[in-house]
C-alpha cells in the first residue's frame, strides 16, 4: 500500500481547510486544457480583488482546479492522468494569472512539484504514487528548500525515517492533501525526498504567510515534530547511486511557472489599464480628448509596454518548446544538457521578471491618481510580481547567466555534500 493509499483511509484531512479544497463533483478532463483555465480565471476574477486585499487563501478556487482535472494536467494518460504538454500547463497558469496570481502561483507549483516522483527516477519505480494522485486529483504542496542545512532526518527503528526541523516558505502545502518533502539523510552524505500526507501526525502549521504580494499563497511555515516518514512513502532515486545535488529539471520546470506568472500578471495589468482607459479621462490627459484611450501619449506609452510582453510571451514559447523535447529524450540527458536547460529557463524567467517589474508598476502613468485607490486593486500585479521575483534574486541570476555565457563553460550543478576519498 502507498503513501497515497494510506492517505485515502484517513477519515478527514488535517482540518477543515484542506477538506473544503476536495472536489464536489469529477469533470472529465478538458479537450482544451487553455480555454478550460481561461473559463476559471474569469470565474475565480470574480472574488480576485477583495481576496486579495483580505489576504484570504483561495480554498474555492483550487478546489474547482481539482474538479476540472487541471491539477493532475502533467501526467501520462497510462497513469490515469490528463497527458498534457508543458505548454499546456503553462499557458493555463498564465490565463489564470491574468486575474488570479495566488491561484496562478499554486498551480504552477502544483505542477513541477507533483512531476517531482517522476523527476527522481524515469524507470517507473514512483508509478504508483503518480496513479493515486490522478485518481484523487491531488492538490500538491512542498516541502523542498536546499537550503535548511539542519533539517536532517534520523533513522526509525521500523524503517523509514522521523524528522524534526523547522521549514520555512512551504507554497501550498496548508491547502494540499500531500506535499513533498526533502531532508537530508542520517548521514549528512545525501538527501532523501519523500511525499507525505499534510494529516500526517506531528505536523505544525503556523499559519505566518504575510508578504505584500501573492497574500493567497500559503508559504508559511512548518515545524516537524518527530514526523515519521515510512520506507513506502521515501521516492526511489534513478540517477546514481544517491542524490548529493539538486534534483534534475526541477528548477527549470519551476523558472517556466514562475515566468507564466510574470507574464499572467503583466498582460493581466494591461488589460485592467485598457478598460479603465476606454471608460474614463486621466486628470491631465491631452486636450479634447474624452477617455484616456485616445490621449496620443497614452497610446504610445501603452504601445511601448505591450511590445516588450509580447517580446516576453515569444522567448516563453521558445523555450517550452525547447524544454518539452529535451523532456521527451529525458533519459539520454547528460549533466551538460541538464545546465544547458537551466542557463536557457533561467535566462527566460529572468528576462520576463525583470518586464513584468518595469511595466506592472508603472501602469499609474497611464491610469492616474483615481486609480490609486486601495478598492481598485490595481498594485495588486506589480506587488506579486515583487513578491514571486525577490524569492530569485535577479542579480544572482544574471550573474551566473553572464559567467557561463561569457566564458563558454558548460553549467555543471556541484554536489551539496563532501565526497569521501574512500
Amino acid at each position: 500500500m502507498t503513501v497515497l493509499e494510506k492517505n485515502r483511509t484517513i477519515p478527514a484531512p488535517r482540518n477543515e481547510l484542506v477538506r473544503a479544497t476536495r472536489p464536489q463533483q469529477i469533470a472529465p478532463f478538458p479537450q482544451d486544457w487553455v480555454k478550460s483555465a481561461r473559463d476559471l480565471a474569469k470565474e475565480f476574477a470574480a472574488d480576485a480583488v477583495q481576496r486579495d486585499l483580505e489576504g484570504a487563501r483561495p480554498v474555492d478556487q483550487i478546489r474547482r482546479l481539482r474538479e476540472t482535472g487541471l491539477v493532475s494536467l502533467l501526467y501520462p494518460k497510462s497513469f490515469g492522468g490528463g497527458g498534457g504538454t508543458l505548454k499546456d500547463a503553462a499557458q493555463s497558469v498564465l490565463e489564470i494569472a491574468k486575474t488570479d496570481g495566488s491561484t496562478a502561483a499554486l498551480l504552477g507549483f502544483n505542477y513541477y512539484n507533483s512531476l517531482v516522483p517522476l523527476l527522481t527516477d524515469y524507470t517507473g519505480s514512483n508509478d504508483a504514487i503518480v496513479r493515486q494522485a490522478t485518481e484523487n486529483r491531488f492538490f500538491w504542496g512542498n516541502v523542498t528548500q536546499y537550503v535548511n542545512k539542519e533539517f536532517v532526518a534520523e533513522h526509525h527503528p521500523d524503517g523509514g525515517f522521523t524528522i524534526t526541523g523547522t521549514k520555512k516558505w512551504n507554497t501550498g502545502a496548508p491547502l494540499a492533501e500531500v506535499t513533498t518533502l526533502l531532508a537530508i539523510h542520517p548521514d549528512k552524505d545525501r538527501y532523501i525526498y519523500a511525499v507525505i500526507p499534510t494529516a500526517r501526525e506531528g505536523l505544525e502549521f503556523h499559519d505566518d504567510w504575510d508578504p505584500i504580494g501573492l497574500r493567497g499563497t500559503d508559504s508559511g511555515t512548518i515545524t516537524f515534530h518527530n514526523v515519521r516518514i515510512l520506507p513506502d512513502e521515501v521516492l526511489h532515486w534513478g540517477h546514481g547511486p544517491a542524490q548529493t545535488g539538486p534534483l534534475p529539471l526541477w528548477a527549470s520546470f519551476g523558472a517556466i511557472f514562475y515566468t507564466a506568472v510574470f507574464i499572467g500578471r503583466t498582460l493581466g495589468a494591461l488589460e485592467q489599464v485598457r478598460e479603465w482607459s476606454l471608460h474614463g479621462r486621466r486628470q491631465g490627459s491631452y486636450g479634447g480628448v474624452s477617455i484616456s484611450a485616445d490621449d496620443p501619449f497614452i497610446q504610445a506609452e501603452f504601445a511601448e509596454y505591450w511590445v516588450q510582453v509580447q517580446a516576453a510571451q515569444a522567448y516563453f514559447e521558445k523555450v517550452i518548446k525547447s524544454v518539452q523535447e529535451q523532456w521527451e529524450r529525458r533519459t539520454s540527458l547528460t549533466d551538460e544538457d541538464y545546465g544547458a536547460i537551466a542557463l536557457e529557463t533561467l535566462s527566460l524567467r529572468t528576462f520576463a521578471s525583470r518586464t513584468a517589474l518595469h511595466i506592472t508598476p508603472r501602469i499609474f502613468e497611464l491610469l492616474g491618481g483615481r486609480a490609486t485607490g486601495r478598492e481598485t486593486d490595481f498594485d495588486q500585479y506589480w506587488r506579486d510580481v515583487r513578491t514571486l521575483s525577490s524569492h530569485d534574486p535577479e542579480v544572482l541570476a544574471r550573474r551566473v547567466i553572464g559567467r557561463h555565457v561569457l566564458h563558454q563553460e558548460p553549467l555543471i550543478f556541484p554536489a551539496h555534500f563532501k565526497q569521501s576519498n574512500t
